[in-house]
C-alpha cells in the first residue's frame, strides 16, 4: 500500500516539473524537488518504522477475563483493560489494532496509505508528511494561478497553442491538487494540528476517551511541550525486544493477586 501512496505522489510531481521545466522556472523545479524528498522520506520511515508495538505475552490468562485495573495518573482516574489476543494489561493510551492484530502505543489510528499503524514512535513522520504535503499544495497552486493569469496576458497569436497546451495541463494539475487539498490532505492537517496541540490521539477524540484537555486530560502539559514531544524529541525505543516498560510511575488499585507485581511494571508507561 505503501508503494501505491508513492504512485499518487509522483504522477502529479511529475507533470508539474515537466511543466515547470517547459517555463522554465528552475527555482521552483528545486524547491518542488525537495519537498517530494521529504515526502518520500516521510512515507518510507513512517510505513517502515515500528509504530510502538507492545510484545505480546505467551497464553492467555483466564482469571483476568473480566478483570480492569485502575489507575492513577496526575490525579485523574484511568481504566487498564485485559487484551485477550495479546495476552497483557493494555499500558495508558495503548489500544488494539484489529488490521494489525497488535497493541500499539498511543494508537493514533492505522494509515492505510503508510500500510501499519500510526502510533508513539511514528506519529511524527506522519504529521511531517500530510505538513509536507500541505505546504507544497498551496504554493503549487498559488504559483499556478500566477502563472495562468500572467500567461493570459501575454498571450499572442504566436505562441497561442503552446500557451493554451501549457495553461490546460497546469489548470489541470492545479485542480487535481485543490481537491485533494480540500477534501483530504487540508482536513487531515487540522484534525492533526488541533490534536497535537491538546496532546489528543485521533483514537481518542473520535471515542471521546479524555474530555476537556485543560480540565480532565492527565497527559495534557502546555502546547510547547506537546509539540516538542511530538515532534521534535528523540522516538522512544522499541519494545519488540521484549523489555517491559518501567518509566512511569502510577497509582495501583488495592486488588490482590499472584502476578500485581508483573502487571504493576507493565503499567508504568506512557505519558
Amino acid at each position: 500500500m505503501m508503494f501505491l501512496t508513492v504512485l499518487v505522489i509522483t504522477i502529479p510531481f511529475v507533470l508539474t516539473e515537466i511543466i515547470l521545466v517547459n517555463l522554465e522556472s528552475y527555482y521552483m523545479m528545486v524547491f518542488h524537488c525537495i519537498f517530494f524528498a521529504i515526502i518520500l522520506f516521510s512515507i518510507f520511515k513512517g510505513g517502515c518504522t515500528d509504530p510502538g508495538i507492545v510484545p505480546r505475552q505467551l497464553g492467555s490468562n483466564k482469571n483476568f477475563k473480566s478483570i480492569s485495573y485502575n489507575v492513577v495518573i496526575n490525579g485523574s482516574l484511568m481504566k487498564l483493560n485485559y487484551c485477550h489476543t495479546c495476552s497483557i494489561f493494555k499500558p495508558p493510551r495503548t489500544s488494539h489494532c484489529k488490521i494489525c492484530d497488535n497493541c500499539c502505543q498511543r494508537f493514533d489510528h492505522h494509515c492505510l496509505w503508510l500500510g501499519t499503524c500510526v502510533g508513539n514512535r511514528n506519529y511524527k513522520y506522519f504529521f511531517l508528511l500530510i505538513t509536507c504535503i500541505t505546504l507544497d499544495s498551496i504554493i503549487e497552486i498559488i504559483y499556478s494561478i500566477c502563472i495562468i493569469v500572467k500567461a493570459i496576458k501575454d498571450i499572442d497569436e504566436k505562441k497561442i497553442k503552446h500557451r493554451v497546451f501549457t495553461i490546460s495541463v497546469l489548470s489541470g494539475v492545479s485542480f487535481y491538487e485543490l481537491m485533494f487539498l480540500i477534501f483530504f490532505i487540508g482536513k487531515l492537517q487540522v484534525i492533526h494540528t488541533r490534536l497535537v496541540l491538546q496532546n489528543f490521539t485521533f483514537y481518542e477524540d473520535f471515542k471521546k476517551k479524555l474530555k476537556n484537555p485543560a480540565n480532565n486530560n492527565p497527559f495534557y502539559r502546555s502546547i510547547c511541550q506537546h509539540i516538542y514531544r511530538l515532534l521534535i524529541a528523540l522516538r522512544p525505543k522499541s519494545l519488540l525486544n521484549g523489555q517491559m516498560p518501567r518509566n512511569i510511575i502510577v497509582k495501583k488499585n488495592n486488588q490482590e493477586n499472584t502476578n500485581t507485581k508483573k502487571k504493576e511494571e507493565y503499567i508504568k508507561y506512557v505519558k
